[in-house]
């Protein structure tokens, strides 16, 4: 057979050429480039460099539509290959490789797909090189790969006993060449696929996640000791170490929490956003007050970061909303404004706009509150609990993001615009209510962005409370938790870890930026800075009593 490769894919000329002599140069190619990069032939490398090319599959997306010249190529490269396979080199053929083990054959025309298992079967047999390799993709491509289902259902299923029939024939084969073949693909199968017969149970008990100390505070429990070694600790970004990862109902999980995030990764805008309405609902029904979730909230925080112009606004606006409406029930306004909290805190893809907007609402609720309670008798402090819950919000997220905001002149007028002095002057004393370690850290940067100075006297420092106080539950203790705590699941943590503000580079920009901010021994502890190890304590929401209005 003559195949449809010309000279000039190969070298300058334009003749065709039989398949004897294409694998010929195939082989010498292979040959020439089994070498540094910077010592091989120029030619060389650019005829390598096409061939790698032509065996490149990833944008082939509907097998019906191939081009007959550039498939008669393909499969005379595969044949090509396949003939010289013993001058395959993982060391100088990396690329090469990965463009056939990543191969999905659901993308490959039927009559190309037993010319490319049969070089799947000859590198398998390579001694010790290639066998898991190969096992592992000949198990995955059992599974439909994932595209939208309307064009799934035209070519995929009419072909799915034809691809079975061919990787089950494939998978003979190497086991009859290869008696170690077998075992392999047992645990490579065991590791893989889903079995029927295992246990769902992916239920994760916070006592299962290591806990410090009640009495540290919400920072001290984030800051990892970095001057540990970071390799052998595990340190995932930013210092934060991703804990969950050993546990077999923790590994499912995260196995689980992959499928979902590679699902809104494979969505259009337009579909996204249709999604994210449905979540809307089903969050504000079934998660929202949930006492203390683990990981699923984090679905949500991975949709405004696929989309921070439409979605992520939305959620900012819809949690405010659920807060500020009296007509819902007190657990859910509670819920939704510790959401705000630890969303503006640590989503880096809102604007700060965004942030300084809402902390416009937030404050202007306070000081209506305050207005309203200055009327009234004084009332016991946990009929007061939204009230104190909004104050210890505002100073979480100005924590996280006082910074930008002091370097942007428009939004740092705005922020000193706020009645700032209003709230904290009331007689219901937000700042020795709120949990100690975020007034702390509040009134550190606060007071070096000479944002309190106005409205905190010199003696604010004693209005934190002392370590012994905080032992004994302080001055009625207000705990409040942050759905948004750093992420603890090993693999779906590479979904979240880049959209995601970690306390150790707030820290470190703080330290590397005295000139903007001051750093003053504010803190409860007199220290002027914190550390805060990753192993994360949730906090409890307090009980509900009074309704606010």
């Amino acid at each position: 057979m003559v195949a449809k490769l010309r000279r000039d894919d190969m070298s300058e000329e334009a003749n065709p050429i039989c398949d004897s002599v294409a694998f010929g140069i195939v082989g010498q190619v292979l040959q020439s480039v089994r070498m540094e990069p910077h010592l091989a032939d120029s030619h060389a490398l650019e005829q390598y460099h096409r061939i790698v090319g032509i065996l490149d599959t990833s944008k082939r997306r509907n097998p019906d539509k191939e081009n007959p010249d550039k498939k008669a190529l393909y499969v005379t490269c595969l044949k090509a290959l396949a003939s010289e396979i013993s001058k395959i080199d993982i060391n100088y053929h990396h690329s090469l490789l990965k463009n056939i083990f990543t191969v999905s054959i659901w993308y490959l025309p039927n009559d190309t797909i037993p010319e490319f298992l049969e070089l799947i079967t000859r590198l398998a047999a390579v001694a010790d090189d290639y066998l898991t390799e190969c096992l592992h993709l000949l198990v995955n491509n059992f599974v439909p790969p994932l595209v939208d289902r309307t064009k799934m259902v035209k070519w995929a299923v009419s072909r799915k006993t034809y691809i079975f029939s061919q990787l089950c024939m494939c998978l003979i084969r190497i086991s009859n060449i290869i008696p170690l073949a077998p075992k392999v693909l047992r645990g490579i199968i065991d590791k893989c696929m889903p079995n029927l017969f295992d246990s769902k149970d992916v239920n994760i008990t916070w006592e299962g996640i290591l806990q410090e100390q009640h009495n540290k505070g919400i920072f001290d429990m984030e800051l990892q000791d970095l001057d540990g070694n970071e390799e052998e600790d595990g340190l995932g970004h930013g210092g934060v170490k991703v804990l969950l990862g050993a546990n077999a109902h923790a590994e499912k999980l995260d196995d689980l929490m992959v499928v979902i995030f590679e699902h809104f990764k494979s969505l259009d805008a337009q579909c996204l956003h249709k999604e994210f309405t449905i979540l809307k609902t089903i969050f504000r029904a079934s998660v929202l007050t949930v006492d203390t979730p683990k990981f699923v909230q984090f679905i949500m925080f991975y949709i405004c970061a696929r989309d921070p112009e439409i979605c992520a606004l939305e959620f900012a606006l819809f949690l405010t909303d659920i807060f500020k409406n009296k007509e819902e029930d007190p657990i859910s306004r509670m819920s939704a404004v510790s959401y705000i909290g630890s969303y503006l805190s640590r989503a880096r893809f809102i604007s700060d706009d965004t942030v300084v907007a809402i902390i416009g609402k937030l404050v202007d609720w306070l000081v209506d509150y305050c207005d309203h309670e200055s009327t009234r008798e004084s009332t016991p402090i946990p009929n007061h609990q939204l009230f104190y819950a909004t104050c210890q919000a505002v100073m979480y997220f100005l924590c996280f993001r006082l910074r930008y905001i002091m370097d942007c002149p428009n939004l740092k007028s705005d922020l000193f615009r706020m009645p700032f002095g209003t709230l904290f002057h009331h007689q219901l004393e937000p700042l020795k209510v709120c949990l100690p370690s975020i007034v702390s850290e509040f009134l550190r940067q606060a007071k070096g962005a000479k944002l309190v100075a106005k409205f905190v006297d010199p003696a604010a420092k004693d209005t934190v409370e002392s370590d012994c106080s905080r032992t004994s539950g302080g001055i009625n203790r207000f705990d409040m938790f942050f759905p948004f705590d750093p992420y603890l699941l090993k693999e779906s943590d590479r979904y979240i870890s880049s959209h995601f503000e970690v306390w150790s580079m707030v820290m470190t920009e703080s330290d590397d930026s005295d000139d903007v901010l001051d750093t003053p021994e504010m803190n409860a502890d007199g220290g002027g800075s914190f550390s805060m190890p990753a192993r994360i304590k949730p906090s409890a929401s307090p009980p509900m009593s009074g309704d606010p209005p």
